[in-house]
């Protein structure tokens, strides 16, 4: 497959328009859980994939009112529709009891297209023939669960059945001149990436005219999510998983439609993976790979919500950048905290910002000093210079940030008008003692402690301190209890900034009080001095690596922990604030 073709875009072309599916639920449980509350595969919900918007009191007739009037009121969609059978095992009962079902739901609407979703252990002949009969009035789609081609996998994820079962049932369904798809999930327990593209193979083996493709998803309250489960899987971010996606799409037949890329769920429910991207940035940034050809990139770009760009760093696992919008976050996180515009009103500036990236937030603030008509010095520190040609090329031609990476790749240093900026390459432990003098605003920006904490211990802390002028405040998009505890151990005031692109804000901290945006609540303040949430990175000699420091941290935590000292915080008086 050297181009995707969706489902939607096919049936759009065929029928004048897209058509809006109406998942319906048939309470015919699953031959995994003849009960419907047994335990089934280890990655299923209890509802078994019925739509959020149905209720379980619902009767056919109802679902359909009730999934019309959604997708009237959610896409301004009309009819006709696609009937989406989708909770469970839409097969498993007898013919009888299914054709009753199915023509109730079926005439309760005007559709066009139906979608069955079962099991290839659920297909016996009579309800094949059924389905034969069913396509004589409609387009009929056998979605048809494989999930994997490795018997091993199938028995882990106790799927109920083998892979020959699969080969089977696709074979009589084609025989019987119905579409079937097959439903496959990448990064199932115990699986490689050379295993999920073996799947692939097989898959282009039989006689499948399309596939529903997502990442597995590690919901709360299904065996996958117990402790007890012999193998953990490794969730995909997602560039890992569209890297994996496009190596399976490219070993299918050219002639196969794409159902589905990304599997979703309500995000409380959802224990792992976490991704930064919603599903359109992920799709964008998706299908812009996939027309490429799937080239690798050091650092894959990514448009944020506000527009602008961001790259994300495959070391680190992480964005440069709020995907809620890069630009928005350079002004919301680190210019508006650290009131710039104020104190450039006031004077010259000077500007110490730990990881310069994209240049982003420098752009931001070389911006905010020309509207003050003040002076302005930045020194900005950086570990790798490929971040520089990456993100020369992502920002547009002409731009200031283009323009001003250009120049410090060249000779180091940036003039716009009477404001500086010098960029000093290598490790921040130890450039930052060639940042002479004392700063009124530091920016840090390090990728976050978990994967970075080099960058935020509480000895690189304390001399960042050191440099702050007594006026001067450090802020931060990161709100981690280890880094507000290292603040507080370096003798600085901490408080917070307005939440931007999740729910708790950045911190921003100082030694004059009244500079802080907003004053920690008193319960952090227990949190970060009486539990082992508050304990610091430490880096005595700047210079040992992240696995050091991340050990040194839990051998600390765990000691605590054996003296009584809580995970989390308990309310006293002694850890209240003084």
């Amino acid at each position: 497959m050297q181009q995707i073709r969706f489902f939607s875009d096919d049936i759009a072309a065929r029928y004048g328009r897209r058509l809006q599916r109406i998942p319906l639920d048939l309470a015919l449980g699953c031959p995994n859980r003849p009960d419907r509350f047994g335990p089934g595969c280890v990655f299923c919900a209890e509802d078994g994939g019925r739509a959020r918007h149905l209720a379980r009191n619902l009767d056919l007739a109802g679902q359909v009112r009730a999934g019309v009037e959604f997708a009237r009121s959610r896409y301004g969609a009309e009819p006709p529709w696609i009937a989406y059978f989708q909770a469970f095992t839409s097969t498993y009962a007898p013919v009888e009891t299914l054709r009753k079902l199915y023509r109730e739901a079926l005439c309760a609407a005007t559709f066009k297209v139906v979608i069955v979703g079962t099991r290839p252990d659920a297909l016996p002949p009579e309800t094949v023939r059924f389905l034969a009969e069913l396509a004589r009035e409609y387009e009929v789609w056998v979605e048809l669960g494989v999930q994997s081609a490795h018997d091993r996998t199938l028995e882990l994820i106790r799927r109920g059945h083998n892979f020959a079962a699969v080969e089977d049932a696709v074979r009589r369904l084609h025989d019987a001149g119905i579409s079937t798809a097959a439903h496959v999930i990448a990064g199932l327990p115990g699986e490689s990436e050379e295993d999920f593209c073996e799947t692939a193979r097989c898959l282009a083996q039989l006689p499948f005219r399309a596939v529903k493709l997502h990442q597995l998803l590690t919901l709360r309250g299904t065996p996958l999510a117990s402790p007890d489960f012999p193998v953990k899987p490794v969730p995909l971010n997602e560039y890992e998983y569209a890297r994996w996606a496009a190596g399976f799409l490219r070993l299918l037949p050219e002639d196969w439609l794409v159902m589905r890329l990304v599997a979703e769920a309500e995000p409380k429910q959802i224990l792992t993976p976490h991704w930064w991207m919603n599903k359109g940035q992920f799709l964008e940034f998706f299908l812009d790979s996939f027309r490429r050809g799937g080239e690798r990139e050091i650092f894959p770009g990514i448009r944020t919500a506000d527009g602008s760009f961001t790259l994300y760093h495959p070391g680190y696992r992480q964005h440069f950048h709020s995907l809620a919008g890069a630009v928005s976050e350079a002004e919301r996180k680190f210019v508006e905290p650290a009131r710039l515009a104020k104190r450039l009103a006031d004077g010259p500036g000077r500007l110490l910002e730990i990881g310069f990236g994209l240049g982003i937030n420098t752009a931001a603030a070389l911006r905010c000093a020309e509207t003050a008509d003040n002076p302005l010095e930045i020194v900005s520190l950086e570990l790798d210079s490929r971040v520089l040609d990456a993100a020369e090329a992502l920002h547009p031609e002409h731009s200031l940030e283009r323009e001003m990476i250009a120049a410090l790749k060249r000779s180091g240093e940036f003039r716009l008008g009477r404001s500086r900026v010098r960029l000093l390459p290598g490790d921040a432990r130890k450039r930052v003692f060639d940042a002479a003098g004392k700063f009124d605003v530091i920016f840090q920006d390090g990728f976050s402690p978990d994967c970075n904490p080099e960058l935020w211990s509480f000895d690189f802390t304390r001399i960042l301190a050191r440099k702050l002028d007594a006026r001067g405040v450090m802020v931060s998009y990161c709100s981690a209890f280890p880094y507000r505890a290292a603040l507080l151990r370096a003798g600085l005031k901490v408080g917070e900034s307005i939440p931007f692109g999740r729910r708790r804000g950045g911190t921003v901290s100082g030694f004059c009080e009244e500079l802080l945006p907003l004053p920690l609540p008193e319960k952090e303040y227990g949190i970060l001095r009486c539990s082992t949430a508050g304990v610091c990175y430490r880096d005595p000699c700047l210079d040992d690596s992240c696995e050091t420091l991340r050990a040194r941290r839990e051998r600390t935590v765990a000691r605590l922990r054996a003296r009584g000292v809580p995970k989390w915080f308990r309310d006293q008086p002694s850890c209240r604030r003084s």
